[in-house]
């Protein structure tokens, strides 16, 4: 059978981050979608926030938008995601949604603690207003620190101009309480990866560990990589090939089970 792999928008990072993932997997034999929001920017958040129920938790607005796209398909896929993106993976497992996930750097759902870095970044990160929300823009300095870690100001430069947007400020303060991000860690779903950077400043490789140590009470088959020498952008930095490999290695041992 012939599976086809979503990649799922995280936080801060354009959809375009994951072109070098995407030619990869197609490479590879696999079919590929990137699952965005409906609109660049601002506009694409606020029609996924204020949508069908405004009274919902922002981050089960953003679950409930990719849950419908994923429904729609005829098989269910492979589900790939970055930082907020990876903890969307999760949700959608948790509903039965996607034949197996895989969650990069992934924030951290309800019950694990998100570390100190990542709540100073979202408390010292400048708030805009636009579209009747606030949202979150970081700035090259903050980037270069964080999440582009460990390479060079002139080498993450290119990659802020060409990635980075804003976030809704509401959406990241629901996912550093926990807001909407409960996990039924011994339901039955597909299997799980989990991967983190040994260097990652924005999501603590300790907190990955945490949240698998957790997600594998699960019978479903649940898997950790932590890759030393890797920051946050595993998808973007020198070696991402070496992570997509893996990840590919993953998915042929599990999806062979099907």
């Amino acid at each position: 059978m012939d599976y086809k792999v979503c990649f799922i928008q995280g936080d801060w990072l354009a959809p375009a981050v994951w072109e070098k993932f995407e030619r990869h997997f197609k490479a590879c034999g696999y079919a590929c979608c990137v699952l965005s929001l409906p609109a660049q920017g601002e506009q694409g958040w606020y029609r996924v926030l204020h949508g069908k129920d405004a009274r919902s938790s922002p981050l089960k607005c953003l679950v409930d938008f990719y849950a419908e796209q994923i429904a729609a398909f005829p098989a269910p896929p492979v589900l790939i995601g970055h930082a907020l993106g990876g903890l969307v993976v999760q949700l959608l497992l948790d509903r039965g949604l996607g034949v197996a996930g895989i969650a990069i750097a992934p924030r951290p759902p309800q019950r694990v603690f998100p570390g100190i870095l990542s709540l100073l970044q979202i408390l010292s990160t400048r708030a805009e207003q636009q579209q009747g929300m606030r949202f979150l823009r970081m700035t090259p300095a903050q980037f270069s620190r964080l999440m582009g870690y460990p390479a060079s100001r002139q080498t993450t430069g290119p990659l802020y101009e060409q990635f980075v947007g804003t976030v809704p400020k509401s959406l990241m303060t629901t996912v550093a309480l926990g807001v909407g991000s409960r996990l039924l860690f011994n339901h039955e779903r597909g299997p799980l990866l989990l991967i983190c950077g040994g260097d990652d400043h924005v999501v603590a490789s300790s907190v990955v560990l945490a949240n698998y140590l957790y997600q594998r009470r699960s019978l479903a088959p649940t898997d950790f990589i932590s890759l030393p020498g890797y920051g946050h952008l595993l998808i973007t930095q020198p070696g991402w090939e070496h992570v997509a490999d893996r990840i590919i290695e993953w998915l042929q041992r599990q999806l062979g089970r099907f």
